[in-house]
């Protein structure tokens, strides 16, 4: 499957040294194969490891743009900065895809991904709870966050066509992503932690004329390095969210 548009992939690092070298030496198969055009950007949260070091060892077979913070600054700075570079680069029918470089998550997804938006979706989720979809090797207590912050947004916010509202797989189209900053700026994606991904999604939904998932099955077992979630500033993030979701609706 050959893909028309251009193809941001973007990627938070934060001392993912193992994980995102083993992601972008697939990424060097996939992008040779199947896209015709792309650009990976790759936001250096302020890792503390070789994680610089082995991105840069992949400049000479990857197209890769760096944005490097001297110090951690969380996942809603590093989308928002990295969104706002695929606005700047990107057209409107161009494509952002976002996953984590964990090793956590099949990049051959992307393919997947790609070619529901080719069928003129706007946002396409890479879920875990469609058929096809699951979680190998989490933790009990993740499970029991992801599964308990999926059924309360699809009662609260009811995106159409959508299950997972937290991971960061999923594929959007740099349109609703301008539209988005133009309407909120840089409250576009705003929150604490990765209920941040969830607000992203709420607030693009109204711009978009169809969203969609694919499945993948999430490989915890898999995970290189440390975990960047924070539990209880993660729940607090998703209770204030809920909120504001209720509160707009009234």
């Amino acid at each position: 499957m050959k893909n028309s548009a251009k193809t941001f992939i973007l990627l938070p690092a934060f001392n993912e040294e193992e994980g995102i070298e083993k992601l972008l030496e697939r990424l060097i198969r996939i992008t040779r194969t199947f896209l015709k055009e792309y650009r990976i950007i790759i936001v250096n949260d302020g890792s503390s490891d070789h994680t610089l070091d082995v991105i840069e060892c992949f400049r000479e077979n990857l197209n890769i743009e760096i944005i490097s913070f001297n110090k951690n600054r969380g996942i809603v700075d590093v989308f928002r900065q990295g969104f706002q570079k695929v606005c700047e680069e990107g057209d409107d029918g161009d494509i952002c895809i976002t996953m984590d470089s964990d090793n956590t998550q099949n990049p051959y997804v992307i393919n997947d991904i790609l070619e529901k938006m080719n069928d003129g979706y706007d946002i396409v989720i890479a879920s875990r709870f469609v058929e096809g979809g699951k979680v190998v090797g989490a933790p009990w207590f993740r499970n029991l966050l992801s599964n308990g912050v999926a059924f309360l947004m699809r009662r609260i916010a009811a995106v159409p066509g959508v299950t997972d509202y937290s991971t960061f797989y999923r594929g959007i189209r740099v349109g609703l992503l301008r539209r988005g900053f133009e309407r909120y700026g840089d409250e576009l994606i705003s929150g604490h932690g990765f209920s941040g991904m969830a607000n992203l999604l709420v607030r693009l939904c109204p711009f978009a004329i169809r969203t969609g998932e694919v499945p993948f099955i999430l490989r915890y077992d898999l995970k290189e390095g440390g975990t960047g979630m924070r539990i209880l500033k993660t729940i607090q993030g998703y209770l204030i969210l809920f909120v504001n979701i209720l509160k707009e609706k009234k």
